[in-house]
């Protein structure tokens, strides 16, 4: 049957995205190329952060381009859910950048350094023009859109920390108060992590299918029983499907009556469902006896309990079934610590990408020209895909890139320690203490062994998939 409601179009989301990328693509690169001229690791500092949002606006689109895909017999809602995911990702991003802020904030109280208030201004002027043009295009789809609003977020954070510093740059012409800067940068800091808080609360609650939060379920019932044509509404379901739609289902008692009756009723309740509620996926279960125990919730009655208890496969299945979730649980676990070991690593190296472009060209692998940029975008690709095997996003591909990055690593252990070279690791933290030798090969091949398992095992699990759709 045709829906008799409109669908809201979001077809322009792409390309405002897509402009915001670019601006926060040209914005990185010219700043890390300038910091290669210059010699300048401040500059490349600075273009780790804004690089940061360039990742974020990316992982919205990519969720954005994943989410418009149509409906498929393995997703019958349709894919609306990868934007969800995508805003949980740029609030970790967002939260790793609040740490890199905090961490430079009070650093800065304990060692005060003189800053030129012209060449503050200067940079704070550049970020404010990228940064707000940016915030401007995404704002408008901010209000009613998760992932959209992880990006905004982004780039509104920016744009405020642009525009203190720019107000600082202009009290430091006048008065030499050094600690203001890091003052406003701790507030600026609580200001992000406040809304970002508000995406993760939204993110989740859509995840756990919670009812959303302006719907009102008892009233949904109120309405349906105070239909003639209704004798009670009970076991009353409602989520959203992604950050917009919202499915209903519920059971109505009735009179016994034709089929053709309840069509006409089931469509006249759809209209009035959703110009009252918002609800644009209502499905009715219509019946002419109240079953189980006729509660607004999904409670099982008594009498069903007792036959689901009396089943004769019931001690059987419940051992498979407790077998399946301890399988499946470990198999959580031993993503999380793979992944978790990937973000533990990046974090620090994000923090002080000065740092690892030293231990970067301490390896004598890579020409100079190349130390710079690998320092920067090589934590990052540990950090996103970590939390890609951690969420269990496209886990084939985070887990073959996860696998040939640590291959790599190990080679290059090895290579470095048949070279007799005593260098530093940095493979988790900046401490001399972790020098390259048999120790470090064996502890990143001890972290090896999981991570391939768990690609054989999803790769098994896809083929199983294939060869047997039925299940």
């Amino acid at each position: 049957m045709a829906e008799d409601h409109p669908h809201k179009s979001f077809d322009n989301r792409g390309p405002r995205l897509l402009i915001t990328l670019s601006i926060n693509f040209v914005i990185p690169l010219a700043q890390i190329m300038g910091g290669l001229y210059s010699n300048s690791i401040a500059l490349i500092s600075d273009a780790v952060h804004n690089f940061s949002d360039f990742v974020a606006i990316l992982i919205s689109y990519i969720a954005y381009r994943i989410g418009r895909k149509g409906v498929s017999e393995r997703h019958t809602f349709g894919l609306q859910r990868a934007e969800i995911i995508g805003a949980l990702l740029n609030v970790i991003i967002l939260t790793c950048a609040v740490v890199f802020i905090v961490y430079e904030a009070v650093n800065r109280f304990f060692h005060p350094e003189a800053v030129s208030g012209l060449i503050v201004m200067a940079l704070a002027g550049v970020g404010i023009i990228g940064n707000g043009i940016s915030a401007w295009i995404l704002h408008r789809d901010a209000g009613h859109n998760l992932n959209i609003r992880g990006a905004f977020l982004h780039m509104l954070g920016d744009f405020l920390t642009s525009l203190v510093v720019l107000a600082n740059g202009a009290v430091l012409l006048i008065k030499p108060w050094y600690w203001l800067d890091p003052l406003l940068s701790l507030l600026i800091s609580a200001f992000i992590l406040k809304n970002a808080w508000t995406v993760v609360k939204e993110s989740v609650a859509i995840l756990m299918n919670a009812v959303p939060k302006n719907l009102d379920l008892p009233k949904v019932q109120e309405f349906l029983e105070n239909r003639p044509e209704i004798r009670s509404a009970h076991y009353l379901h409602a989520w959203h499907v992604g950050d917009c739609g919202i499915a209903f289902t519920c059971h109505l008692t009735v009179d016994d009556q034709m089929v053709s009756e309840t069509e006409n009723l089931a469509q006249k309740l759809r209209h009035k469902l959703f110009h009252r509620f918002g609800i644009d996926h209502p499905v009715f279960q219509f019946e002419t006896t109240v079953c189980g125990n006729a509660t607004m919730l999904c409670e099982i009655s008594d009498a069903q309990m007792s036959e689901a208890t009396d089943a004769a496969s019931a001690t059987e299945s419940g051992i498979t079934d407790f077998y399946s979730k301890i399988n499946g649980w470990a198999f959580i676990g031993l993503r999380i610590i793979v992944g978790g070991v990937f973000i533990f690593a990046a974090i620090p190296k994000i923090i002080e990408p000065e740092v690892f472009a030293e231990t970067v060209l301490n390896y004598q692998i890579l020409p100079e020209l190349l130390v710079n940029p690998v320092a920067i975008v090589l934590p990052w690709l540990e950090l996103i895909t970590g939390s890609f095997i951690v969420l269990g996003i496209w886990l084939e591909g985070s887990l073959i890139v996860y696998n040939l990055l640590l291959i790599a690593f190990i080679s290059i252990l090895i290579y470095n320690t048949a070279r007799g070279l005593d260098i530093h690791c940095g493979c988790f933290s900046h401490e001399p203490g972790d020098i390259i030798n048999m120790g470090t090969i064996i502890r990143d091949t001890l972290i090896l062994i999981p991570s391939a398992y768990l690609l054989i095992r999803v790769f098994s699990k896809s083929a199983n998939q294939t060869d047997n759709p039925d299940h």
